[in-house]
């Protein structure tokens, strides 16, 4: 007897030439940065995201998570270029999931992932590196992902 093994076909992108979804040069580090690197990766469009009211360290798995900031909040709202629908637990539709951004000496790191949660959904996220270049952030390397669930018939 063959059962259906259930497998997830993924597609990875590699990325080396976008940037936030925003025209704008980002520069610095601080709250508009971090809040411009992570707006970003919602890309542009009239429909609302669900986002995690959180910003978690594996944001695949969201685990070690912690509340995202106030200010943040209301920054990542104001860069976004669409509606943010702020959720405090993923429980229905598809929820985005951000990671910190992780700020070195001359780079900045930024991760997420999202999930939809009806059955059968797909998932994705990826990482971007950024490298300072004349005071400005720009995409030096990147990658995106995304798979759906996939089950074999006997």
């Amino acid at each position: 007897m063959r059962w259906p093994i259930p497998i997830a076909v993924c597609s990875v992108v590699l990325v080396l030439s976008a940037s936030p979804a925003s025209a704008d040069v980002i520069h610095g580090r601080g709250l508009h940065a971090e809040a411009a690197f992570d707006a970003g990766v919602f890309g542009d469009g009239p429909r609302s995201v669900k986002v995690l009211d959180q910003l978690c360290r594996n944001p695949d798995r969201q685990r070690d998570c912690d509340p995202i900031r106030p200010a943040l909040q209301r920054a990542i709202g104001k860069a976004a270029g669409r509606p943010i629908e702020w959720v405090h637990e993923a429980t229905h539709g598809v929820v985005w999931v951000l990671a910190p951004v992780r700020f070195g000496a001359e780079s900045a790191k930024v991760g997420w992932a999202w999930r939809d949660l009806r059955p059968h959904g797909c998932f994705g996220g990826g990482r971007l590196t950024y490298g300072r270049r004349h005071g400005a952030w720009k995409l030096t390397q990147g990658i995106e992902y995304e798979g759906c669930p996939v089950s074999g018939g006997g």
